[in-house]
């Protein structure tokens, strides 16, 4: 005799709405983003740890304080880039980067670096962790190795 299926519950016949999550290069690019309607925003420091270290761009630790009490106020997330790979003999920049993502209050971090996401998951058991393209888990069994080592 084989068991019987669970009834499928109502909630995976609901579809669901697309998330809009949006890139935030300042300040102003969050709010900007939130006030047109962004479910999240993602940002990174003015340093090696964010793929999007351009001159001009992104956040001191005070603007994304303030960016995530704004977006929180609105029902937003926000997401922090360390989407790079640390450097030899500069671990503790990335370390710092993820301690201060933690800090400050991001609902998660986009990392690439899975010594660095170890380090997250060691840390900050609280704090959730998305896969960075840059990650390189371009296939079904990298993918799953990242989502059995590092989901909590």
């Amino acid at each position: 005799m084989t068991p019987a299926s669970p009834a499928p519950s109502a909630a995976a016949n609901v579809p669901r709405r697309p998330q809009l999550v949006a890139p935030a290069g300042s300040l102003a690019a969050l709010r900007m983003a939130l006030q047109h309607g962004a479910d999240a925003v993602y940002l990174g420091l003015r340093d090696a740890t964010n793929a999007r270290n351009f001159g001009g761009l992104n956040f001191t630790e005070t603007d994304i304080r303030t960016g995530v009490a704004e977006a929180h106020a609105r029902g937003a997330e926000v997401l922090f880039a360390i989407n790079t790979f640390a450097q030899m003999g500069a671990v503790a920049q990335w370390q710092r980067a993820v301690d201060a993502a933690a800090d400050l209050g991001a609902d998660a971090v986009i990392m690439a670096d899975a010594g660095l996401m170890g380090y997250a998951c060691e840390r900050h058991p609280g704090l959730r962790l998305h896969l960075s393209v840059q990650g390189s888990a371009t296939h079904a069994d990298a993918i799953e190795l990242m989502r059995e080592r590092f989901t909590q």
